[in-house]
Order: structure tokens, then sequence, then C-alpha cells
């Protein structure tokens, strides 16, 4: 009976030892279907296009806000100040691109200083990729103040900066660049200077009919200086410098220039408004110059253009005489210094 007994435990034994091998395999399996369950990670990128809009020289001029013309000139400049004027246009023909070229407000304390190694700094693309952010060839030296950005589709991607200094495009393009500038500069002296309507070539002529379309001019209104005022008071060395570099535009920079003469009192005149005050009989333009003011109304040569009512340049800037002897003469009038010494 005991033996019984004990094979009735072994039984059990076994039994149990089953029971718990079921459990454990059940448990086993359980954890494997959970595992098979459970969701694996996986990393999944997602590219948004963050700036959905076209560069802002490729958008047509109405579309574009005051604002954003701002915020693209001192994005581009680093200048604090919003620009002082802006020409936005299409330049179609031999040769097309885009372009936006902006005047600041004030001109850099060095300036004149690096004159003769400072870069031009509208920016060139070509197809929308940035070829050079400091390019020589664009402006001539005494317009390396304006700030901008050309693009062409004609340029070549692949070529280096020496080959593109000598592509004949490149001159294209740095010849109109040159005319918008001034375009954009005679608009501004227009306003400060009733009447004295300046003569247009025929490539001018045909570039105002884009122009009519154009937001060109930025004014503060509430100064009553004027914008070419402000202007003239921080660019005039260049375009004094123009006027004695630039051969085939000295005669469109020379509408620009303003002089202190003697009957002219606080305000710079232009040499169209010299002449609309010249008598019939005067067939020169007088001009006088010196260190400063002073010294020149003391001069005894002085008084005797005064005794006659004659109207004299009064040149104290060291710039003004080398621009005016380059230019010879003006409408036809020649430039004589009042003190019979020189003429230009």
């Amino acid at each position: 009976m005991e033996a019984d007994a004990d094979d009735d435990d072994d039984d059990d034994d076994d039994d149990d030892e089953q029971a718990k091998d079921d459990v454990e395999t059940s448990d086993d399996e359980e954890k494997e279907e959970e595992e098979e369950k459970k969701p694996t990670k996986k990393t999944v990128y997602e590219w948004e296009q963050v700036n959905t809009q076209k560069a802002i020289w490729l958008r047509a001029k109405e579309d574009v806000t005051e604002e954003e013309y701002n915020e693209f000139y001192k994005g581009i400049s680093k200048d604090y100040l919003d620009p002082l004027a802006y020409t936005h246009f299409n330049a179609e023909g031999e040769i097309e691109f885009k372009s936006i070229l902006f005047l600041p407000k004030k001109a850099p304390f060095d300036m004149m200083d690096n004159y003769w190694t400072k870069r031009s700094e509208v920016k060139l693309y070509v197809r929308r990729v940035l070829v050079a952010e400091k390019f020589d060839e664009l402006l001539p030296r005494y317009l390396n103040f304006v700030r901008g950005v050309v693009d062409s589709d004609d340029l070549p991607l692949n070529v280096s900066r020496e080959q593109l200094q000598q592509n004949k495009i490149m001159k294209v393009i740095s010849k109109k660049l040159v005319r918008k500038v001034l375009d954009l500069m005679k608009k501004l002296a227009k306003e400060d200077e009733s009447g004295g309507e300046d003569d247009e070539d025929e490539d001018e002529k045909e570039e105002d009919e884009d122009e009519e379309k154009e937001k060109e001019e930025k004014k503060d209104s509430s100064d009553e200086e004027s914008t070419w005022a402000k202007f003239y008071k921080e660019f005039n060395k260049n375009l004094k410098m123009g006027c004695y570099q630039d051969d085939s535009n000295r005669s469109k920079i020379s509408k620009l220039l303003r002089f202190k003469t003697t009957k002219s009192e606080d305000k710079d005149v232009s040499l169209d408004k010299y002449l609309d005050r010249m008598a019939e009989s005067q067939e020169s333009i007088y001009y006088m110059s010196g260190e400063s003011m002073e010294t020149m109304l003391k001069a005894p040569a002085l008084q005797m253009f005064k005794k006659k009512d004659l109207e004299v340049l009064m040149l104290s800037d060291h710039l003004d005489e080398p621009c005016i002897q380059k230019l010879a003469d003006y409408e036809g009038k020649k430039f004589v210094h009042s003190e019979g010494r020189r003429q230009a």
C-alpha cells in the first residue's frame, strides 16, 4: 500500500511539473504574441518648403510692397536705414536680366578713403544662383555705393571670375545698370528743380516706356529738404569723380552737379539754372576756386563781376575744378576762371 502511495505522489509531482511547463510555455507564447503586436518605431523625415515666395527681383513690381523692398535692402546691405530710392526693372533686348538697385541714404564714413580699392557690392546671380557678392565689372568705381542684385539667364554658370570680366554680356549689363542708376538720379534731381528739361537719347526714350510701371522713388515727405538734396550732400564727391572719369556719361553727370554761386545764397544750383539766369550778352560760364567761400568772397577779382552783375560759380571743393576742366564747356558755353588766368 505504501508503494502505491509513493507512486501516486510521483504521478502528482509529474503532473505539477507538466502543468508548470504548460504555464511557462503559455507565458512565453503570450510574450511572443505581445512582442509581435507591439508597434515598432520608425523614423520618417518630411521635408517642408519654408520659403515658397519667388525671389523679390523675379516678382512683378506691383506685387512687392514698400516694406518688402526696405527689408530686402537692409538684408543685402546690412544698413539699418531704409533706402533713399530704388529702381526695379527687367532689361529686354539683346541681353535680358532682372535687377533691383538701391541708393542708400548715408555714405559710408570711409567711402572716399577706400575709393580705389572698394568693389561694387551689387550681387550677381546667374539663373538664381549667386555667382559673386562683389564684382568690379558691374558698376564703375564712382557708383560703388549702389546696392542691389542682378540676375541673368544669359551668362554661363561654369566660368571663372576672370572669364566673366572679359565676357561681352557683362559689359552690356554694366552699361545698362549705369544708365538705370543715372536715370534714377535724374528723376530725383528733377523733383528738386523745376524746369530745365533734359535732352534724352533714343535709348533712354525706349527705356522710359518701362519706367512708367516702375516704383523708383521713395521720399520722406516730413522733411523739408528734398530727396535729391539729401543724396547730393552724401554722394556729391562720387558724381564729381564720375564726371572726371566716365567719358561716355560725362554729359549726363554734368546735369546732376550742383554748385554754390555768388547768387545762390544757401542753395546749390545746377548748371542749367545758371544758364537760365545768364544775361543774353554773356558768352561764358565764370568760376572761381579757393580753399573756402570766405576766402573767395574777399578776392579783388570777384568785385568786378559783382559790379557787372555776373554770376560766378564758387568752387571750394578740391574735386570741383578738375571736374569743370574735364567738362570744358556746358551747352556750348565755355568755363572761364574769374581771374582770367585759366580757361577750362
